[in-house]
């Protein structure tokens, strides 16, 4: 009992270090990209939190799935360098399948965590996603408009820039607008503005002291240059749309039950393949975690990311597929996650009962490649 305490909590530790590094990690590249998509005005940057957060919740499954496996090979490596295992084995009688339960112990609680988050909570995350950016679509032109930015509207038939606009949203200034209209191109400039609706719901934004720039876009004709007092441009407003998503990303999973489409059946797979594949890798690093007290870390480690991320292509390699209608869903699902399970299984046979028949060519490949001394 005492052993298998004390590396849970190793376990836990070790995790809990591995996850906060690469959240942080996935999170700072999620956020620029965000606010990328901000800047060019394609997404409501008062929403940049809210994206950021909902696209975190995405990345869960693969974040915690790697962390579990990183941190059961990190504490059983350093077992195997500081000659713990070992004593074990030869006073303590322990074998090596000893650490399968409490692997297990500390594993289950977050592989079940990971199926959850999988099957529910990226499907929701993402259909809340694709709901902030629908809502932000149907938004008019002058919401969409944030100060100091180009924002395309009318599908880039119109381009504005407001170099300020006041707190309320009801004044700007130094305004730019460039609006495409068959042949001709019509270009506005002016001081200040503001916006004013109409008895009828109807909103314009009156613009004061600029001029109006007339032209043909192929260059035939001359300028034309209108100064003004006052300008009025119509908004184009969007009719409010029911949100209606029809990807299958953002589907419960009781709909993809019902769906007998192949994008249903690989989204099935995918959602179920990270519960699967936290399970497989938390046992693969067992036997994978082999060291010598004289060697070091680094190519396990090595290996370990190199494990991951085939086994990461190998789910989107099963899902592409399924969705060509290359395989049957079932077999995709069994055949891959099963076939790790095979594996797992020949390293821990190799390392308890074959240790001395099995050649080591397999576990000294890595250091062949790179040119190391295993020893």
């Amino acid at each position: 009992m005492i052993f298998n305490r004390l590396l849970v909590n190793e376990f836990a530790s070790s995790a809990g270090g591995v996850f906060t590094v690469l959240f942080s990690v996935v999170v700072t590249i999620g956020l620029v990209t965000i606010l990328g998509e901000a800047a060019g005005g394609k997404i409501d940057s008062r929403s940049v939190f809210e994206l950021m957060a909902y696209s975190s919740f995405t990345n869960l499954p693969a974040l915690l799935s790697l962390s579990i496996f990183i941190a059961v090979l990190m504490v059983m490596m350093r077992s195997w360098q500081d000659s713990e295992i070992p004593v074990w084995f030869s006073s303590g009688g322990l074998s090596l399948l000893r650490w399968i339960a409490p692997v297990l112990r500390f594993a289950m609680p977050m592989i079940i965590l990971v199926g959850v988050i999988s099957i529910a909570v990226t499907p929701w995350a993402k259909d809340q996603i694709e709901r902030t950016a629908q809502q932000f679509e149907q938004r008019d032109d002058v919401n969409r408009i944030a100060p100091g930015r180009f924002i395309e509207t009318m599908g880039g038939r119109r381009i504005f820039f407001i170099e300020e606009v006041s707190p309320d949203g009801s004044s700007v200034k130094n305004v730019f607008m460039s609006e495409q209209n068959g042949e001709s191109e019509i270009i506005v400039r002016a001081a200040s503005g503001e916006v004013r609706a109409t008895d009828k719901g109807e909103r314009y934004v009156v613009l004061k002291n600029g001029r109006r720039y007339d032209t043909s876009r192929n260059g035939d004709a001359a300028w034309r240059v209108t100064e003004f007092d006052t300008y009025e441009i119509r908004i184009g407003t969007r009719a409010e749309q029911a949100y209606i998503s029809r990807d299958v990303e953002t589907m419960t999973f009781e709909k993809l039950l019902e769906l007998d489409t192949s994008h249903a059946k690989a989204e099935i797979v995918w959602r179920l393949c990270w519960p699967l594949a936290a399970f497989n890798l938390a046992l693969l690093a067992i036997p994978l975690s082999y060291t010598n007290p004289r060697a070091g870390r680094s190519m396990s480690l090595i290996l370990a990311v190199l494990i991951f991320i085939l086994y990461l292509n190998g789910i989107s390699v099963a899902e592409s597929w399924i969705k060509t209608e290359k395989v049957n869903w079932i077999a995709a699902l069994v055949g891959l996650n099963g076939t790790v399970t095979m594996v797992t299984a020949l390293l821990f046979i190799r390392r308890v009962w074959m240790q001395r028949w099995i050649p080591l060519a397999i576990s000294e490949l890595p250091y062949k490649l790179l040119g190391r001394d295993k020893s």
